[in-house]
């Protein structure tokens, strides 16, 4: 219960509440005409409440022979409705969040409208700032994927080098395994440089080049025939990192388990249906060892391979029944919530 009504029964209230806001206010007619101003808006253009009355709006405050483009007023002239702009005026020396509400009679007929400029300069001043600081910390996050991937690829050449003294061929392909899982993190790394994007990676792009990279790096000691089928997917780099390693250890494992002819297919599915990734890479080969399980036998490459799945929370299933089939499952991490 209001106590206390004297206020609201002051003959002029509505100049008074009129001139008390802070916004700059003015009421105009459907020909631009400025009918009326409140303190605010007269005090910033530096002129009284009477002397700008019956002069175009867009004369008054742009200092223009006709309305802007955008002008708020102008939008709703054409169709009636009420209109927001954002318009940098420098001759107010700021910026201003512009809404104009029409102004309608007892017949619905639009009279012009009550037109509103809330100063917004500080806080774009503040979105400015904002816009900078992220932009610094994409061009540092992209440094560091770049020097990251500069490293690894150190690595690799390293390993590279360090091979060509080996003479066992055991060790010498433990050194080609562990320099094909350096050049895959490191692909992803360039991936990341080149992307606008520091979260997510387009993972069917970079599913293809890894792919390709390995079959390079065998392809002069196996003849094996790649198939892929990938459609895009968007995936966050936390599990494309994991993914990319996974895919490097099974095809690594085609290449030198599979074919002992030296000959054979290896294919590579990616698709999401719904919110599920599914990853499937199998192949032709002689199968999986009968009796091994995968997820606690095997070498050091399939236990990599189970510690990665778990890591993205993803599922792995084998399917022996025509070589070797490995399932990888996991959602989508944007619709877990």
């Amino acid at each position: 219960m209001i106590e206390d009504k004297s206020i609201l029964e002051l003959k002029d209230i509505w100049q008074y509440v009129f001139d008390a806001s802070p916004d700059l206010i003015a009421i105009i007619d459907n020909n631009y005409n400025v009918l009326k101003i409140n303190k605010a808006m007269a005090n910033s253009l530096g002129v009284s409440s009477e002397e700008v009355v019956g002069l175009p709006c867009y004369k008054i405050v742009h200092h223009t022979h006709s309305p802007l483009l955008g002008c708020p007023h102008a939008a709703l002239l054409k169709d009636g409705h009420e209109h927001t702009h954002e318009i940098e005026e420098p001759n107010l020396n700021g910026y201003f969040l512009v809404t104009a509400s029409p102004l309608i009679n007892k017949k619905n007929k639009v009279l012009g409208s009550v037109h509103i400029a809330r100063d917004i300069t500080k806080r774009r001043e503040i979105e400015k700032k904002l816009e900078n600081t992220v932009h610094d910390k994409e061009i540092l996050l992209k440094e560091i994927h770049h020097r990251v991937k500069n490293n690894l690829m150190m690595i690799s050449s390293l390993l590279n080098i360090q091979s060509y003294y080996i003479q066992d061929p055991e060790v010498k392909d433990i050194f080609l395994d562990s320099q094909n899982r350096a050049e895959a993190m490191a692909l992803l790394h360039q991936k990341l440089y080149e992307s606008n994007d520091m979260k997510d990676i387009e993972f069917s792009d970079y599913l293809m080049t890894l792919v390709s990279n390995i079959k390079n790096s065998y392809g002069s000691k196996y003849g094996v025939e790649l198939k892929l089928d990938i459609k895009p997917g968007i995936i966050d780099v936390d599990r494309a990192i994991p993914l990319g390693l996974v895919t490097t250890e099974i095809i690594i494992n085609s290449f030198k388990y599979a074919f002992p002819e030296g000959k054979g297919i290896i294919r590579v599915k990616f698709f999401k249906e719904d919110d599920l990734f599914t990853l499937i890479i199998s192949d032709d080969g002689i199968g999986f060892p009968k009796g091994l399980d995968f997820r606690t036998e095997g070498n050091m490459g399939m236990s990599i391979i189970n510690a990665l799945i778990n890591q993205i929370d993803g599922s792995i299933e084998l399917n022996r029944d025509d070589g070797t089939m490995f399932i990888i499952q996991f959602k989508d991490e944007e619709k877990d919530y």
